[in-house]
C-alpha cells in the first residue's frame, strides 16, 4: 500500500488539479482524500461538479472516533466514487465541511493516517490532497505516516521562495520517519529548471508537470475536456508523475518488507 500526501506552499501551483489526476491514472485501487484543513470541497464542488457528498467524509469520521468506532472499519463506507473504471476502483474520501472544522480533527489524525495505512489490506493505494502547507505545518500524525510527501511548486522565484520556507520542518519529519520527500515542478523553466532547483533544494525533483491551464481544468474545475486531451502533453505528465510517485513508494515499501510488491 501507497500513502502519497500532496501539498504546497504557496503560488497556486495546482494541488488538486494534480491530486485528481494523479489518481485518475494511478496503476493501481486507489483512494484520493480531501485533507485540506482550509476546507473549499474543490473536488466535490470542482471535478465531481457539485456532488452531493451524502454526509460522507472526514467530519463523519471524526464522530465515528468520538463514538469508538475502529477508523479502518469506517474510511471506506464514508467514501464516493471518484470516476467509473471498468479495471480499477478509484474513490473520494471529501474533506472538512465548514472553515475551523480541521482544529477539531486534531484528535483523530493519528487514528486516520494508521487506518489509511491499513488500506493495502482491502488493495488500495491513498493520495491524500493536503493543500496548502500553512503557518502550523501539515499534520505530523500524517507526514510520518507517508511513504512519500510530495511539494508541487512552480519554478517561479516566488513560489520557490515561499516552498524553502516551508521544507525544514518537512525534512525533519520525514527523516524520522520511513517516508520520502521530494518536489513536483509545475510549469519547468519560467524561469527556473528541474536540475537547478534540485541543486538548490538539495532534493529530488521527482516529476515535471506540463503547465496547461485548460486542461488542468478538467481536473480541477470538471470543465470539458480540450480537443485531444487524453493525448496531451499534460496528460501524458501527469501519467508519468503517477507512474514516478508509484514506483518511487514501491521500492521504499520493498525495502522496509523485503519483498517487492
Amino acid at each position: 500500500m501507497a500513502l502519497v500526501v500532496l501539498a504546497a506552499a504557496a503560488g497556486a501551483p495546482g494541488v488538486t488539479a494534480t491530486s485528481v489526476g494523479v489518481a485518475l491514472l494511478w496503476p493501481r485501487d486507489v483512494l484520493l482524500v480531501d485533507g485540506d484543513r482550509d476546507p473549499s470541497q474543490a473536488v466535490l464542488a470542482g471535478f465531481l461538479q457539485g456532488a452531493d457528498g451524502r454526509g460522507r467524509g472526514l467530519v463523519e469520521l471524526a464522530r465515528a472516533h468520538r463514538e469508538g468506532r475502529p477508523l479502518e472499519q469506517e474510511v471506506l463506507h464514508h467514501t464516493l466514487e471518484l470516476a467509473g473504471d471498468q479495471h480499477r476502483r478509484r474513490l473520494f474520501l471529501p474533506g472538512f465541511t465548514h472553515p475551523g472544522t480541521a482544529r477539531l480533527f486534531s484528535r483523530v489524525w493519528a487514528d486516520l493516517a494508521r487506518s489509511l495505512q491499513n488500506l493495502d489490506t482491502a488493495g488500495f493505494d491513498v493520495v491524500v490532497d493536503a493543500g496548502r502547507i500553512g503557518a502550523e505545518g501539515l499534520p505530523p500524525e500524517l507526514v510520518s505516516a507517508a511513504d512519500a510527501v510530495v511539494v508541487l511548486t512552480r519554478s517561479t522565484l516566488r513560489s520557490l521562495a515561499a516552498t524553502r520556507l516551508y521544507l525544514p520542518e518537512l525534512a525533519e519529519t520525514t527523516a524520522l520517519s520511513r517516508g520520502q520527500l521530494g518536489l513536483v515542478l509545475v510549469g519547468e523553466g519560467r524561469p527556473y529548471g528541474a536540475r537547478e532547483i534540485a541543486q538548490q533544494f538539495r532534493l529530488p525533483v521527482w516529476s515535471v508537470v506540463e503547465d496547461d491551464p485548460a486542461a488542468a481544468a478538467v481536473f480541477s474545475d470538471g470543465a470539458a475536456h480540450p480537443r485531444r486531451f487524453g493525448q496531451s502533453g499534460y496528460v501524458r505528465s501527469l501519467r508519468q508523475t503517477a507512474e514516478t510517485l508509484s514506483g518511487i513508494v514501491s521500492r521504499s515499501r520493498d525495502l522496509v518488507t523485503g519483498a517487492p510488491r
